[in-house]
């Protein structure tokens, strides 16, 4: 069983080993390692701080200052002084070039640099002017503070004694209208799962606190996520449901359900979207469990999917997956998920295994990568966040 495990482990340590140049060092003699949280625990020698996976092998070397834990995929870094916030393979997310850095939801963290202060977003958005910026509030501001007014968090911002105060809730309404990628599957600082059955050791621990974050998963009841529970048809269709509805903005993930299933709601709105057609399931399709080609053919035909960027050469993918070929059923929607950066295989060679099923750890992060652009994988080259600003 748990060479099995091996096999299906999303590569996410397959793009740390190669932004490392191939093989994870192991931990170097005399190093320190505390806790894990989210498959990667701190690593310190003589001041020097970094983090090792679950085999205590090296995926970001020990260059920092300080670092703090992994949260939602997210870590704060110190890098001789200036702060900056890196993603789980090593990558900036935002640069370390900061003196304070605060966290406020949604991605956005208050940031000062010399006298001047200002909010910063993860992912970078369009500038309005041909460019890109990751400043949702410039660095123009004589202060930026998180008080609580009347049970309310509230960011006040203040300049040349004009105050702009902006209810922390009203930030992801900002973040829709700036068209900041994934601003409609907003990060909520604070907001994680503990189940019992998910170890901070497990390879799927990041992607469960997404997925639960963001809304699109949550437990099977008595404190368990299930993780290795197979994913039936209808349990797909009720979550590319959902990633449609909150998408699109409509109502459907917050009404509930109508027809003769649990589960009807979401197959109709299926149908009513396109994202799958009459006659693609049986009635009696709905509980068996779903196949990796399925899922990836619902996937691939939502309205979010189809908007994703590539960050993966879509030729180089087609040649790399060794069984999937063009033609195949479903390999179009196969291949455009590896090009998006949402499906990366079940072994260090992209296999991708059409007619395998799909557990509840895999599911959570397929959805997650889908949800939040700065998760989603570069299988070859190095991360770029720039390419999801429009």
């Amino acid at each position: 069983m748990k060479k099995k495990r091996m096999l299906r482990l999303p590569c996410l340590l397959l793009a740390l080993c190669l932004l490392l140049g191939g093989q994870a060092l192991a931990a170097p003699e005399g190093a320190t390692v505390w806790g894990y949280s989210e498959g990667l625990a701190q690593c310190e020698l003589d001041g020097k701080w970094g983090f090792v996976d679950a085999q205590k092998k090296v995926v970001i070397p020990l260059k920092y200052n300080s670092v703090v834990s992994f949260s939602l995929g997210l870590a704060a870094v110190n890098l001789d002084g200036k702060l900056g916030v890196i993603r789980q393979d090593g990558a900036y997310l935002i640069q370390p070039e900061y003196g304070t850095l605060l966290p406020l939801d949604c991605g956005l963290y208050v940031v000062q640099k010399g006298t001047r202060w200002g909010v910063a977003s993860i992912l970078p958005f369009s500038d309005g002017q041909g460019g890109t910026t990751n400043l949702l509030y410039d660095l123009i501001y004589d202060s930026a503070t998180i008080t609580e007014q009347g049970g309310t968090r509230v960011l006040t911002l203040t300049r040349d004694g004009e105050v702009t105060k902006i209810p922390v809730f009203d930030l992801p309404r900002i973040l829709v209208e700036k068209g900041v990628p994934s601003a409609r599957f907003s990060l909520t600082r604070g907001k994680l799962p503990s189940f019992s059955d998910v170890s901070p050791r497990d390879w799927f621990a990041v992607w469960v606190d997404i997925a639960y974050n963001v809304g699109l998963t949550s437990g099977v009841g008595g404190n368990r996520y299930a993780p290795d529970q197979t994913l039936t048809v209808a349990e797909v269709l009720k979550l590319a449901a959902t990633m449609e509805s909150r998408y699109k903005d409509d109502s459907f993930h917050t009404s509930s359900s109508t027809g003769p299933y649990w589960y009807s709601g979401a197959v109709n709105y299926c149908l009513a979207s396109g994202i799958i057609q009459s006659g693609t399931f049986t009635q009696q399709d709905y509980l068996r469990p779903a196949t990796r080609r399925e899922i990836a053919q619902i996937f691939a035909a939502t309205s979010q999917a189809k908007h994703m960027k590539n960050i993966n050469d879509l030729a180089k993918i087609k040649a790399s997956v060794p069984d999937v070929k063009p033609g195949d059923a479903g390999a179009d929607a196969i291949y455009s998920l590896y090009a998006k950066g949402v499906l990366t295989g079940v072994d260090s060679k992209l296999t991708f295994n059409p007619k395998g099923t799909v557990t509840r750890a895999e599911a959570a992060a397929i959805v997650a990568r889908m949800a939040r652009a700065e998760q989603r994988l570069a299988l070859w080259g190095e991360y770029n966040p720039n390419v999801f600003a429009g």
